[in-house]
C-alpha cells in the first residue's frame, strides 16, 4: 500500500527534469550565450545523474553531453558548424559558422550533409539512447 507513493515522486522528479530540460534548451535557443549554454548542460548533466545505474548506456549518454558541452561552453555558448551561412553574419542561434580561432573544433559539428550536421558528442548521445532502449 505504501509503495506508490514513491512511483509517483520519482515520476514528478524525472517530469520536473525533462521540463527544466526543454525551458533551459528554449532559453539557450532564444538567447545564446555562455549562460544560457551552462545553465542548460548543467541540467543536461543533472537529468542523466539523477537516474545514474552505472549502465553502459549511461555512461555513453554522458560522453555525449560532456563532449558538446566541452565545445559549445569552450566557444562562449555557440557550436561551431563545418558548413551552413556566411562567416560573417551574426549569430542568431547556437550554431554559428566554424573558423579559425575557435576551441575543440574536432567537437564540433563537423560531419553530415550540407543541410544536416552533428558531431562526435551527438553521436554518442544517440548511441546511448539506442544502447538503452536494447537493455545496456
Amino acid at each position: 500500500m505504501g509503495g506508490g507513493g514513491g512511483y509517483a515522486g520519482v515520476v514528478l522528479l524525472w517530469l520536473a527534469a525533462v521540463l527544466a530540460l526543454l525551458l533551459a534548451r528554449a532559453a539557450w535557443q532564444r538567447w545564446p550565450g555562455l549562460a544560457t549554454c551552462a545553465a542548460f548542460w548543467a541540467v543536461a548533466l543533472l537529468t542523466i545523474l539523477l537516474g545514474w545505474s552505472a549502465a553502459f548506456s549511461q555512461y555513453v549518454s554522458a560522453a555525449g553531453v560532456l563532449s558538446n558541452a566541452a565545445v559549445t561552453l569552450a566557444n562562449g555558448g555557440f557550436m561551431p558548424v563545418a558548413l551552413g551561412r556566411a562567416a560573417g553574419t551574426r549569430a542568431r542561434s547556437l550554431w554559428v559558422q566554424r573558423r579559425s580561432g575557435q576551441r575543440l573544433l574536432f567537437l564540433a559539428d563537423n560531419f553530415g550533409t550540407d543541410r544536416f550536421r552533428f558531431s562526435l558528442g551527438d553521436v554518442l548521445l544517440f548511441a546511448g539512447i539506442v544502447l538503452a532502449l536494447a537493455g545496456l
